[in-house]
């Protein structure tokens, strides 16, 4: 067993992370999930972690059980992967619902050789496959109390659950930290503290690197979907991320953590304040992107300004990469934001952002 970072009755503090914490009693650790799924309120989830090799208490009789190290996991959001791949263990991952959309190049081959299998996902999750993949655990995510039905079926057919509510933390270091979370999964905590520090240390040193930048470039953010156009509230991850890199967010006003939409006539004037656009999710090209809509050739932005777009790294079906290990590497989107808001053309050392030409 590897070295623990927690001594006996201790209860971790997280540095950003709000929605989890752990503690460990002897040799047992409780993970504890508060309120995962979006307008949750008062939820909490306790999780008790313990070793293979000792026998489970009589006093956690009923307890969510977890026996670790776990070495078969099945993963619903491949912003798990992240987590996973960081920690050197993707050889653990048997099922994922979505696998075609897996990024990782190692996970992308299991699935082609039956090593990982797509689960299925939402209403049409095949419990059957899932049962045969045997997993030690199941990582689910939950967008609305809808997902305690999933949660209740596997636990019905004995198989253990967690949730990784990380996709709600509203700070990039928050949703990085849960590298944590996942670590006492596999007994890494030691290892997974190591690397969050090493993240950590390299974007906060970016982040002072811009904060006393004059004439903050302003930023618009996201495209249209389906007559709808979302954009992230103010206190959202994506904000935070713009402001950490020296922006100036359009949508900062509104102060909720969730996307909210606005509409084309909002756009339209925020895309005549903007000095850059980014993640506009499919549009590819300004060819594309006036196709899409021609009331675009209006947005000054789209004449004037910058355009870059988060799909530099996307497999051959679509797996977006910046959702997957950008994840648990904040510091590289950072950069990249950094790079696009302050440097000049040069833009060849960008990871997960392109210029959209």
């Amino acid at each position: 067993m590897n070295d623990r970072t927690l001594q006996n009755n201790e209860v971790s503090s997280n540095e950003f992370a709000s929605g989890f914490s752990i503690e460990e009693n002897s040799e047992i650790v409780k993970l504890k999930v508060f309120n995962p799924w979006e307008k949750a309120q008062n939820v909490k989830v306790e999780y008790f972690l313990v070793p293979k090799e000792i026998s489970v208490p009589d006093s956690l009789q009923n307890k969510n059980i977890i026996r670790t190290p776990i070495q078969r996991i099945i993963c619903m959001s491949t912003s798990h992967l992240g987590f996973i791949e960081a920690l050197n263990e993707s050889q653990s991952v048997v099922g994922i619902s979505g696998a075609s959309y897996v990024s990782n190049l190692e996970l992308l081959q299991n699935v082609e050789t039956g090593k990982v299998v797509d689960v299925g996902y939402g209403q049409n999750l095949n419990y059957e496959v899932i049962l045969n993949q045997h997993p030690d655990v199941v990582m689910l995510y939950g967008v609305g109390s809808e997902v305690t039905t999933h949660v209740k079926k596997l636990e019905e057919l004995g198989i253990p659950v967690v949730m990784n509510a990380e996709y709600l933390e509203e700070t990039p270091l928050g949703k990085a930290e849960w590298i944590k979370f996942v670590g006492a999964l596999y007994q890494k905590e030691s290892e997974a503290q190591q690397f969050f520090n090493e993240i950590k240390e390299d974007y906060l040193s970016l982040k002072e690197k811009v904060k006393d930048k004059q004439n903050k470039p302003r930023v618009l953010v996201g495209s249209p979907y389906k007559d709808s156009w979302w954009i992230p509230g103010g206190n959202s991850y994506l904000a935070n991320m713009i402001k950490d890199a020296g922006g100036d967010y359009i949508g900062k006003d509104n102060d909720s953590h969730e996307s909210y939409v606005i509409s084309f006539e909002n756009a339209l004037t925020y895309g005549n304040e903007a000095d850059v656009w980014i993640n506009m999710g499919l549009l590819s090209s300004r060819k594309d992107i006036i196709a899409t809509d021609q009331r675009f050739e209006n947005f000054n932005v789209l004449k004037e300004g910058r355009l870059f777009n988060n799909n530099n790294r996307m497999s051959e079906n679509g797996g977006n990469d910046f959702w997957e290990s950008g994840t648990v590497y904040p510091n590289l989107i950072l950069r990249d934001l950094i790079s696009v808001f302050y440097s000049g053309t040069n833009h060849d050392e960008l990871v997960y952002y392109k210029e959209v030409e």
